[in-house]
């Protein structure tokens, strides 16, 4: 059977693979970087001296693989597996793809223009600002800029709000963070502006696709109740005899009990099986 996202499962196992061998590679060598991550990972000063490639693989390399990198793999590829899945059904794999590396593009150009910006606006400054960024976090902050786009009214549960937050919002919200957090020293080891960049990528490439991409088919709601009510029908008359009077008693004896509301499109099939209700 096909998978229902084939790209979005095949950046997760990409990751994970890299991630996998800069383990290995580190294993008889603590404290020193594998030869994978001083060629996958991105500086401004090796990209000038040539390291061209540095754009695209930076981020399918995370944190060293002490302390912190196993949080910082999980949260990115959990997070992409969540979004992924929807946002690569409704544009399809190609276009996902384009969104995921156009997103890790943005996310290096805004980590490159920050570094820039930290060195006077200076190139031959900027050839010695040797700080090092890695990590998928740009790009799959595009997948989930792209979902606010697509499914605005979802509810996310974002840390570290107690109640759940539109997506739309949700993405406001983040890349507010994430600018305040840029002038906060101690978190300077993050890349915000990278973050930044990956957002703002994924928000606007959905809006110029949104009105490309087919719709999904909307029914009136009257159409909808009656697409429900016969669902529900066709669920309970599958339901074995044991497991139909397990429930119409349940229900019955809620009911009983004075506990009356609106039912449900299934309850009101359960009595309808029972001839309880025409």
């Amino acid at each position: 059977m096909k998978h229902p996202a084939p790209v979005t499962r095949a950046i997760i196992f990409g990751n994970v693979g890299v991630a996998v061998v800069d383990v290995l590679l580190t294993i008889n060598h603590k404290g020193q970087d594998s030869w994978v991550r001083h060629m996958l990972s991105l500086s401004p000063a090796n990209l000038l001296d040539g390291a061209w490639w540095e754009v695209f693989t930076y981020m399918w390399l995370h944190a060293p693989p002490v302390g912190f990198w196993v949080t910082h793999i999980l949260f990115n590829m959990l997070t992409l597996s969540i979004f992924g899945k929807p946002v690569e059904a409704r544009v399809g794999s190609a276009r996902f793809l384009s969104l995921y590396l156009i997103g890790g593009l943005a996310a290096a150009g805004a980590f490159l223009g920050q570094e820039w910006w930290s060195a006077g606006q200076s190139l031959i400054a900027l050839r010695n600002q040797t700080q090092e960024i890695v990590g998928a976090s740009g790009a799959v902050l595009a997948v989930v800029a792209a979902f606010a786009i697509y499914f605005p009214d979802a509810r996310l549960f974002i840390f570290p709000f107690p109640f759940p937050v539109k997506a739309s919002r949700a993405v406001r919200v983040f890349i507010l963070l994430s600018l305040a957090m840029m002038f906060i020293p101690a978190l300077s080891f993050i890349g915000h502006s990278a973050h930044i960049g990956g957002l703002l990528a994924g928000f606007f490439l959905a809006r110029a696709w949104r009105s490309a991409t087919p719709q999904p088919p909307v029914l009136s709601p009257r159409i909808q109740k009656r697409v429900e009510e016969m669902s529900a029908t066709v669920e309970v008359t599958a339901m074995s005899e044991s497991e139909y009077l397990r429930e119409v008693r349940q229900l019955l004896g809620e009911l009983g009990k004075g506990n009356w509301r609106p039912l449900t499109p299934r309850e009101r099939a359960l009595l309808r099986r029972a001839h309880l209700l025409v």
